[in-house]
This record gives structure tokens, sequence and C-alpha cells, in this order.
């Protein structure tokens, strides 16, 4: 841009290399590069074939009469003018040439072009820099198009041009300079994955060294381990948005990409599995926990330590708690009694998970960072390692499977002693239930370490020397287009979740129309997709849509109505429509926070754009040598902002950098480059006018926002009851696993009967995933909806919150009955679930009906009743109660068997699925808690003495 010869080849948007270059900077792997500026390049490509298909249709339709004369008297007025063409090309932009026709023809291309970008933009957020650079496209276009009365296909041939001396910059920089592989990089994400592992995994040494007094929310090693979490599910989320890329190019090395993505499902695995065993924690010091049941299979699983009542207490569950905490008191099995030697039976077999997670990290590195060596002794000595680090762990996992698990046991063996000779007949227990929910975890984390590495070691035995690998696969990158999220990055404040996605799988399968039943014939299926089309039109990115084309029309009459074209183009009103469009979002929080992020950003970038311009030029023009200095020292943090700036800070690092280019670049264009029509100036009038401009996009953005807006917080509203559904529809999924007759994870060999096939691991770990997914979404989008201010009244943020702290804790304990289920014993499942009272048929019910509820109060905004049971506990303990099975006899051969089972290796996976279900139900009573307090509660006169009298009257003697 700076030397004159360039200068004058690229033309007067010889800035916008520079400007796409801090939208897309070169600062990732080669084809994930092209990639994203292939999107640029298809947004241009399409917003001009719009633009140049509309030039035609208008040129067909404009009054050739007209024409004509209007040609003949500009032709006239030239006559004997030393330079006709400057008179020819003022009557160009003052408009002498518009034709109505014509221009209704660009209005209706327009239109259309728009009205496809913001569809891209809001069903496919991965493609939202593609659909803006093809808006700006076909804005310029259509605004300067209608201007001339012959065709101008070639309008963008200097943006054009500018765009692709950029990318061919780029890639010679990442080609030859800084290049870097997606395998290379993968791997080395892989890497930092792998630390995380292992740091999750030793943090666990200091939640087991500390009182659980000390580990609840909010103290620092709550933070410290919920921090940890989020960082290994945000690398994970990066690994698996990438994966698709991995068979793309060709690299040079040992693995291939299909030898990379094959780490990706063990990976997930001990994701998943460190997951649930960082939320020990949470278990510690739930200070809510279901009150503990005195029977066999719940004995003393209480809450965490507290005496403090729970949630709606009834008097029995008072009694049961003194009860059980006297007990632990006075047999030292308190929770701060039995985690040292929960600490110490562990030691080993945590230690030996560190050092194979270890010894995975140094043979990636091995192999990541000496891809051009031709030996692989380096490779080999950390197999060597690997393999050392492997047995240790298998020794320890067997050891502690046969002897140190018997520590736990070490506080109880005087009590289980005296149960054995009959002198005591219940006994707490609550200590060991959740000191085997951490033996289980770890158990599972093990196995799935060993699983890795395996692989890995696998892979690295078979690929001993470096090749060359030619691409494939490329029918991946559709199905990565289609994809809602993913690690590229989103558009800050834009919805990556539209409402119909979040809606569960099951839902959409058994949800029917209760108005009419499916179509049969040609007239009731047109009229059905009528009907969904009229449903479609009320949805939120339906009414963004509309509003996009209408702001885009109302900004670009201006610039075709003779009167104002020629001002409309002196004073480039194309940065009001591109600002107003820019700025529009689903949601009116979005919306708000764009302006803070987009108008603070552009200030900024105005003042650093003029204060770089007149260092460099002072009152003059400037001279290329000066300016390169000013603006490469400016450029220094500008890049650095643009490539590490947190996502919510993304929008207004972008918006500086764009407005300090724009400053930049058409002061050096207007005042170097010759035969500009209608300059905008250098500096200061560049900054106002670009002010002004965002200004006026912005106020005409946001009165249509109003007509009406959209509220943010009702689709926090609404999401939350969709996630708490597809969290009711996961347990109902796992409790089936749990009582089908074959094993828990097994298919069932047919659907007869009404039986439904059970799915495999794969698919429940999808579910999983899915709704980790729309809670991070669902926390995202809470915070967002605090830009819509309190104009009704103050919005309930902190309950909100409150409520994704207890769906991510239901959630969690869901992973943890998978994963014991996973490994619990088939035949010590089908023994114990007649008597298994989290499995009672009433208290599923209740459950499922508490979901149903609170769910329902939320999507509709009704309020709860104060007669609907509030505490899940009491009704496990009333169930439990009167659940009366077999004779006498039975039931002491029946306590006789399980407490001899206690002591059993399989027992583990049986408490800790009893305990994931009761922190479950916990987490939903705290959330219908705080339903009630969003939502409102109807009283019931005189419920609340009556239920208190009839407790004392049948409470326990």
């Amino acid at each position: 841009m700076l030397p004159n010869k360039s200068l004058a080849t690229l033309g007067n948007t010889a800035f916008f290399a520079l400007l796409v270059s801090v939208m897309v900077p070169p600062n990732m792997p080669y084809q994930v590069f092209m990639f994203a500026i292939t999107t640029v390049v298809l947004g241009l490509a399409l917003g001009w074939a719009l633009a140049c298909a509309g030039m035609a249709a208008a040129l067909a339709a404009r009054d050739q009469t007209l024409l004509k004369e209007t040609l003949q008297r500009t032709a006239a007025s030239a006559a004997g003018l030393a330079n006709p063409d400057a008179l020819f090309q003022n009557a160009i932009f003052n408009g002498d040439f518009l034709d109505t026709r014509s221009t209704v023809v660009f209005g209706v291309f327009l239109g259309f072009g728009c009205f496809i970008f913001a569809l891209v933009r809001a069903y496919a957020p991965k493609l939202t820099i593609m659909s803006v650079f093809g808006t700006i496209a076909i804005d310029i276009f259509c605004s300067f198009g209608p201007l001339f009365p012959f065709s101008q296909y070639t309008l963008l041939n200097s943006l054009l041009t500018a765009v692709a001396c950029y990318i061919a910059i780029a890639l010679v920089f990442i080609t030859l300079l800084f290049p870097e592989s997606l395998n290379h990089s993968y791997l080395s994400s892989a890497v930092e994955l792998l630390d995380k592992f292992k740091g999750i995994l030793a943090m666990q040494e200091e939640v087991l060294s500390s009182d659980p007094h000390d580990v609840g929310p909010g103290t620092p090693i709550a933070n410290k381990t919920d921090m940890a979490r989020i960082t290994m599910i945000q690398q994970l989320q990066q690994l698996m948005g990438q994966k698709q890329f991995l068979n793309l190019e060709f690299s040079w090395g040992r693995w291939n990409g299909d030898d990379v993505k094959d780490m990706l499902d063990p990976m997930q695995v001990v994701a998943t599995r460190l997951g649930a065993l960082n939320g020990f924690a949470r278990v510690m010091t739930n200070s809510l926990a279901v009150a503990d049941h005195q029977t066999e299979d719940t004995a003393s699983v209480s809450d965490a330590g507290t005496t403090g009542t729970a949630v709606d207490d009834t008097i029995l569950l008072r009694q049961f708690r003194e009860r059980n905490l006297a007990a632990e008191s006075e047999y030292r099995v308190r929770l701060v009694d039995v985690l040292p030697s929960v600490r110490e039976s562990t030691a080993d077999l945590r230690a030996a998970g560190v050092a194979v997670l270890a010894s995975l990290k140094d043979l990636i590195i091995a192999v990541n960072t000496n891809r051009y060596k031709r030996g692989h002794a380096l490779q080999d000595a950390r197999l060597a390692e690997l393999d050392k680090a492997l047995i240790t762990l298998r020794a320890a996992l067997e050891e502690f499977k046969i002897s140190k698990r018997l520590i736990i046991l070490q506080p109880y063996q005087a009590m289980l002693q005296q149960a054995e000779s009959g002198a005591l007949n219940k006994f707490p227990l609550r200590g060991l239930y959740i000191s085997y929910v951490f033996a289980a975890n770890l158990i599972a984390v093990s196995n799935g370490i060993i699983s890795l590495a395996e692989d890995v070691n696998e892979i690295a035995m078979k690929r001993q020397h470096a090749r060359l690998w030619a691409p494939k696969g490329l029918r991946a990158i559709g199905k990565l287009l289609r994809s809602r999220r993913g690690a590229g990055e989103d558009a800050v404040g834009e919805d990556p979740e539209p409402e119909e996605v979040v809606e569960s799988e099951e839902k959409r399968e058994y949800k029917l129309d209760p108005d009419s039943r499916p179509p049969k014939n040609v007239l009731q299926r047109f009229a059905n997709t009528l009907h969904a089309m009229y449903k479609w039109g009320k949805t939120p990115e339906a009414l963004f849509t509309a509003r996009y084309v209408v702001v885009t029309i109302a900004l670009w009459i201006p610039s075709v109505v003779k009167s104002s074209a020629h001002f409309a183009y002196a004073e480039r009103s194309v940065w009001a429509l591109i600002m107003a469009q820019t700025t529009m979002n689903i949601y009116a929080s979005d919306q708000v926070y764009n302006y803070a992020m987009r108008l603070g950003g552009t200030f900024v970038g105005a003042v650093l754009g003029m204060l770089c311009w007149y260092i460099g030029a002072g009152h003059g023009n400037g001279n290329p040598y000066g300016l390169a200095t000013i603006v490469a020292v400016f450029l220094l943090p500008l890049v650095f902002l643009r490539n590490f700036a947190p996502p919510q800070y993304l929008v207004a690092i972008l918006m500086v950098g764009a407005t300090f280019v724009l400053v930049v670049g058409y002061s050096w264009i207007d005042g170097n480059l010759p035969h500009l029509f209608q300059n905008v100036g250098i500096g200061w009038s560049v900054a106002w006018r670009r002010w002004v401009l965002v200004m006026i996009g912005s106020a005409a953005s946001f009165i249509l926002m109003m007509l009406p807006p959209k509220s943010g917080r009702k689709a926090v509203r609404l999401r939350n009851a969709s996630v708490l559904s597809g969290i009711s529809y996961l347990y109902s999924h796992l409790t089936s696993l749990w009582l089908s007759a074959d094993g828990p994870f097994d298919r069932a060999a047919d659907g007869k009967d009404g039986d439904v096939p059970h799915k495999w691991p794969a698919d429940l770990r999808a579910k999983f995933l899915t709704l980790a997914n729309q809670l991070q979404d669902l926390r995202m989008r809470t915070a967002m909806s605090k830009w819509e201010g309190s104009i009704r009244g103050a919005w309930p943020v902190e309950d909100y919150n409150k409520l994704l702290e207890a769906e991510s804790d239901m959630l969690s304990s869901l992973v943890l009955l998978g994963g014991a289920l996973a490994n619990l014993d088939p035949d010590l499942r089908k023994a114990t679930l007649p008597y298994t009272h989290v499995l009672n048929p009433h208290f599923i019910s209740d459950v499922v009906s508490m979901f149903f509820l609170i769910s329902q109060s939320l999507r509709t905004g009704e309020p709860l009743h104060q007669a609907q049971y509030k505490n899940l506990a009491d009704r496990l303990h009333y169930h439990g109660g009167y659940a009366v099975i077999g004779s006498t006899a039975d039931a002491v051969a029946r306590k006789t068997r399980l407490r001899q089972s206690l002591t059993s290796y399989e027992y583990m996976f049986y408490a800790t699925a009893v305990v994931a279900v009761l922190q479950m139900a916990q987490a939903l009573n705290d959330a219908r808690t705080i339903v009630a307090d969003l939502c409102g509660e109807v009283p019931l006169a005189g419920f609340e003495r009556w239920r208190e009298e009839y407790d004392r009257a049948h409470s326990l003697a």
C-alpha cells in the first residue's frame, strides 16, 4: 500500500489487505488458515455473484429512452470542456443516471442476498466471517451499481485484488517462514491436555488432605478444581473441533491424521472420568445432601457433615440426621476421620497414574518435535519409560483391588465386628460410601489411562519411521460446516445454539402434535409445510433475518435517491450500512453488548489511528518510510491482542484494529493516490466521519431491535427448561440400563415387548458431551443477558447462576452413575435390585415428576404449588420405610449377605451408583427451590402446619 506503484495497482481500497489481516490473521496451521480464508473468499465471491446478477437484471429493466436522453444531455454539457470525463464521472455520482426500475431490481437482489447471509449468521456461526464479507461485497456493489448507466461488473476489483495480495503474502509466511502443520499443532494441544489430566489427578492429594469444610464452594481449593475442570473441557473441545482437518494436509512425521484422531476417543473417556473424580470435593461438602437412609443399600448416605436442615426438612429426616451424626461421632467414622485412610490407600495408585500421564506426554513430545530425524532412539527411550510406568500402574491397580482398598475399611472394623456378632443392627456408613465414590472413580480413571497408554503405545510401535502423509477425507469439511460448535472462533455475541437445537433428542422422537395427526395426502403435507413456515416465522432467528433485511434496505435507500446520492457517496454512507448489519443480533442483550464493544473499540481505534497518522505524517501527506515505522510500532500491541485476547473482548479488539486500519489507510490513500473522486480527507477528517457513521448504523439497528425486542433472558429461562428435560431423559436412560435384564451396558437382543434396545457407552458419552456443551453455552448466554439492563426490574441473575450450578451438579452425578454402572458386577446388580431403594418405582416416578414440574414451570412461567413435594429425600425414606419384601428370615439373611459384601471390590461401584442418585436428587431439590423463587409458588393455607403435625404423630418412636 505504501509504494506508489503497488498503491496505483491496488486502487482506492488498498487498505483492505491490512483489514483482512486483522480479521483473519495467519496465526494458525496451514490448512486451518486456508479454510478460514476460503470462507472470506467464498463470501466475497457469493456477494459479488449476487450483485452481478442484480446488475444484469437491473440493466435489462432500465428505461432505455430515459437513459438515452440523459446521456445526450450529459454529452451536450461536456462539449468543449477540456476534461469531459470528469463531468461524466460527476454526473454518475450525482445520481443523474438513476432509474427507478433499475434501482428496485438492485434492491430486490440486495434484500435477497442479505436474507441469505443473515440466515448463515443465525444458523451457522462458524461461517460468520463469510457472512460478514459477503454482506460487505453486496452492500458496496448495490450501493454504487445503480449509479452507473452501463454494466460495471468489476466494481469490486480493487477490493478483491487487495484480498488476493494479502492471501499471497500470508501463504508465503505460513508456508516458508513459519510453517506448522495441523498434525503438529494437534499433538501440541494433546500434550497440553495430558498436562491438565496430570494436574487434576495430582490435585486430589490436596483435596484429600483438606478438611471437608475447607473445600466448599468459594474456597480456594474449590475454585482451583472448578477452573481445572473448565480448562480441561475447553481444551478437549478444541481438539474435537479440529479433528476434521487432520487428514486434509500434507504432513511429514511418524503419525498420520488417523493415528492422531485415534487418541481422541480414549482421551474423551479419561476426561469424562477425571471430571467425575474432580467432583469429589463437591460430594464432600454438599451441605444439602440427602439425609442418610438407615437401610442396607443406602445406609448413612447423608448430607456432607453439616447439622443444618435441608430444603423443607421433615421430622423424619431430622431424626435420621441426628441419629446418624451421633453414631458417626460415637464410632469416630465422620468423613474427616476416614479421609486419611482414603488418602493412604490410593496414594500409590494416584502416583502411578500421574507417572503414566507424564510418560505419555514425554512420548508425544518426542514424536512431535523429532519429525525430521532419521533415527528413533529417543522415541524408543520414551516408549521404554511408558512401558515401565504402565507396568507400575497395572501393579498398583491390582494391589489396590486386592489389598490396599481394605485400608478404607479400617475405621469401620470394630463396628463391622459388632454387626457380625449381632450386637449392632444399624450403623453409619456415610463416610464409607463417600470413600467408595472416590475409590471407584479412581479405578475408572486408572483403567482409562491404561487404555489410552495402550493405544498410544500401539501407535508408536507401529510408526517407527517418519514419512510424507497425503491428504484424504475431504468430505469431513461439509460435516464441520454444518455443525454449530467447535474450536473455531465463534462470533462473540452470536448465538451458537438456536432454540430448536436445544430440544432433546428423546423429546423430538416421542413428541406428538396434540392438534393434528401426521399428514397423509398431498394437500395435508402442503398445509403442514405452510404451518411449519409460519411457526418458523415466529422464531428469534426469523425475526433477526427480517430485521437484517429491513435495516439494510432502509440505510441503502439514501445511496440510490438522486437528491442524496452524491452526499451518500462523498460521506461513505456504506460504512453506516455495514455497521448496522454487524451490530444486529438475535437477542437484545447480545446487541447491547455489541454496542458497548463496537463503539468502545471504534473510539479507541480512531484515537490510535489519528495518533499514528499525525506522528508519522505530521501536517502533510506523510512518507512511506516514516509511516511504515510508526504503523509497525502500533501494530505490535494490536496484533498481540488480536491473537491472545479473551473471546469476550474479541469484538472490541477487532473494531480497534479495523478502525485503526481505516483511519490510517484512507488517510494515506487520499493523500497519495491521484485522480480520486470525492476524497474523505486525512487524519481527523476520516476519524470523525467513521465515528459518526458508526453511530448512525448503531442507532438504526437499535431502532429495529426495539420493534419488537427479543429478550435473551427469556431464552435463558427456556434453555434452562430444555437442559433440565435433557438431564431427566439421561437419568431415565441410565435408570433403564440399571433395571435392564442384561448387563448395564449390553445391547438387548431384540426390541420385543416394547423394549427399546439400549445404546452403547459411546452414545451415552455423546449425550453427556451434548448436555455439557449446552450448559457451557447457557453460562455464556446468562452472562450476556445481563446487558439488557434492569428496565422492568432487576433480573435475578444470581438465581439463574445457582440453577446452572445445580444442573451441573446433576450432570456430574449422572456421569458418576454411568461410570459406576459400567463397572458394576451384573450378579451383584441383579441381587440388589429388589432392595435398592433409589430404584423403588415410586421414587423413580417422584424424581421424573419433579423434573417435569420444574422444567414445565420454567418453560411456561407458571408458579409451582406449595403442596408439591419439595424434598426427594423424604420421598425416599417414605417409600423405603413401607417397602416390605419377603419374610423376616429372608430379610435377616439378606442383611447378613449385604454386610458381608461391604468389603467386596464390586460393592464399591454399587455404593457409588447409589450415592450418585442421591446427589442428583439433592441437586434436583435445590433446583426446585430456585425455580420456586424464580416463578413463584402457590400457597395452600394450613398445609405446612398440618404436615408438621402429621409427621410428628407418625414419627419414629
